[in-house]
């Protein structure tokens, strides 16, 4: 009796054991913070590989790489993919294809958008160094910026002829544009200025930002215009309202800001500091700026060498370029963290977001 006594307290105290460890593994759960939501988005990223001549089209669903475009005809490699940029009627994508030794035709390639395949190679004069290339929010009309030419290009987005050329000084060194309201502001290296061009009537006017400006951005709202200056590592804004120019100087870690881009809410701007030019140190930052306030609130650490970027339509997610990673980073613009890494081609520059019915700016 005294042993069966025995057997069932061992057997009470096994039991308890077990629903105490049940009982705290449960609290354990509950104690500990759930795992933030991945944004999910629908659309695709093109991204620009700049040495290997060709783009890399991402899912945005799944983060990985869909298809791999050669620019090239053929197997040929001649030619280097700097930029890429979707039509803002999602039809087609855009690329500047420079050739690598500059002793050949240079050719901005249209990309069909629906099947991912090169549709027509327009042939363009040699020793432009085309850089970037944007729309007009009807896609009828193609912009170019042709640095060594101090050139703007005009094509037109049906026939693929050049129908017009807005000249600037020949020492300006025009890079990256955007398109806002009948404009285009474009970022001038060495003129160290933003050039507003009206697209109508041609007409130039120069706000000087005293650095290297390498691209412009703007806010969805209509207020700001954005550059980045490479030198100087800052960033600026100029009010379209005032006037009024803000300079926004970066960490002190940064090592040369190139693209940026901004949320659709106007709130924040995504700066890429990819460093490497000037014989600086590669980075592998991207700052983000709040775009009210005018200050850096956050630094993503991302791959080495950041250079693109751009948002998705809902604004949930930015993607990074990482020239010498050869890599895409994926940020959640709400936690501003890294949620994925996508290998891409060799030398990811440029960058764009499609989606059903159009692209980004």
């Amino acid at each position: 009796m005294k042993a069966n006594l025995n057997l069932f307290q061992k057997l009470v105290i096994i039991i308890g054991l077990l629903f105490l460890g049940l009982n705290s593994c449960k609290d354990k759960a509950t104690e500990k913070d759930p795992e933030p939501a991945l944004p999910t988005e629908n659309g695709k990223i093109y991204v620009a590989n700049e040495h290997a001549g060709s783009i890399s089209v991402i899912d945005a669903a799944t983060n990985k790489v869909r298809k791999t475009i050669n620019i090239n005809p053929g197997t040929s490699t001649e030619l280097m993919a700097h930029n890429v940029q979707v039509a803002p009627d999602g039809r087609t994508v855009w690329v500047t294809g420079v050739p690598m030794d500059h002793t050949t035709d240079e050719k901005l390639v249209i990309i069909d958008a629906l099947a991912d395949t090169v549709i027509y190679r327009k042939t363009m004069p040699m020793h432009l160094h085309m850089a970037h290339v944007v729309l007009d929010p009807e896609s009828k009309f193609a912009y170019v910026t042709a640095t060594d030419a101090g050139l703007v290009l005009q094509v037109n987005a049906q026939t693929y002829h050049t129908s017009k050329v807005y000249s600037l000084p020949a020492t300006h060194q025009p890079h990256g544009l955007r398109y806002h309201k009948g404009k285009l502001y474009v970022a001038n290296m060495e003129g160290k200025s933003i050039s507003e061009i009206d697209v109508v009537s041609g007409q130039v006017t120069e706000i000087p930002v005293g650095g290297m400006a390498v691209q412009t951005a703007v806010s969805p709202d209509g207020k700001y215009i954005f550059a980045s200056l490479f030198d100087t590592k800052e960033v600026v804004r100029y009010s379209l309202q005032t006037q009024a120019l803000t300079r926004i100087p970066l960490p002190s870690t940064a090592q040369g800001p190139i693209q940026l881009y901004p949320t659709p809410d106007s709130k924040k701007l995504f700066v890429c500091d990819q460093g490497v030019l000037l014989n600086r140190p590669a980075s592998d930052k991207v700052f983000v700026l709040d775009i009210e306030k005018a200050t850096i609130t956050n630094i993503i650490k991302v791959g080495q060498a950041a250079h693109g970027v751009v948002v998705s339509k809902s604004g949930k997610t930015a993607y990074a370029t990482n020239t010498n990673s050869n890599t895409v980073s994926v940020i959640d613009v709400n936690s501003e963290k890294v949620i994925a890494i996508v290998p891409v081609g060799f030398t990811p520059n440029g960058i764009s977001f499609w989606f059903e019915t159009g692209g980004m700016p």
